[in-house]
């Protein structure tokens, strides 16, 4: 299996309220973005990385790819206005050979190893796959003026988190359905749905979480400096 991962570090990251895009916040020594591509190039199934970032970073991106990774080739292209603008700006960059793309939110830097690869092969083997862990609190559904209608069956409700791995091809004709019919969608795997590709999940968890807020970052720095003392 040969596979590019898209890092996409191209937000604004306007609800972390940080002076720079969170991606490129410390975490434990490193930008936050420099974890994901520390963990990707220890799979022998990444074959290269493209990062996405805001255009006016590519110069400190280039920089701090080359401190980080070190077996694999990567590129760093700019990003666009929506995450659809900006995947569809890695994806256009990816090696020609490389059959498989894996996206990855740049704002999850504790994904593991083994988790990238599980997604990986069941993508292989059904098509596509993403990472996902299972809802478990209860879950309403209310209208506007926030009363409760009803209580939503939870038993087969997942909360999506990356990577996200499909044929390359398959997500280029996901994106074109997508721009013919103006669709908007908040994942890769929202497109390919719509463009009939079959999508599994495999098992994610509540560590691959997304930096959001300062909050989320002060988790994330809690849980790296457990991971390192134990």
């Amino acid at each position: 299996m040969n596979v590019s991962a898209i890092i996409v570090a191209a937000g604004a990251g306007i609800r972390f309220g940080a002076r720079i895009p969170k991606q490129f916040i410390a975490l434990g020594g490193r930008p936050v973005f420099a974890w994901s591509l520390e963990v990707f190039e220890r799979s022998s199934l990444i074959n290269e990385m493209i990062v996405v970032v805001p255009p006016s970073d590519e110069v400190s991106a280039i920089e701090i790819t080359r401190k980080w990774v070190h077996r694999v080739p990567v590129k760093v292209v700019p990003g666009g206005a929506t995450r659809q603008e900006s995947v569809q700006s890695g994806l256009d960059a990816v090696d020609a050979d490389l059959e498989w793309v894996a996206v990855h939110d740049a704002a999850r830097p504790l994904v593991t190893l083994t988790q990238i690869e599980a997604v990986c092969f069941l993508a292989q083997e059904v098509g596509a796959a993403i990472l996902a862990i299972p809802v478990q609190d209860t879950v309403k559904v209310v209208d506007e003026d926030g009363l409760i209608i009803r209580s939503q069956d939870r038993t087969r409700l997942y909360l999506a988190q990356t990577p996200q791995v499909c044929r390359k091809e398959d997500l280029r004709s996901a994106y074109k359905l997508a721009e013919d019919k103006g669709i908007r969608a908040t994942d890769e795997a929202g497109l390919l749905e719509v463009s009939g590709v079959a999508v599994g999940v495999a098992e994610g968890s509540p560590g691959n979480f997304k930096i959001t807020t300062q909050e989320d970052l002060k988790m994330a720095e809690a849980l790296i400096t457990s991971i390192r003392t134990t």
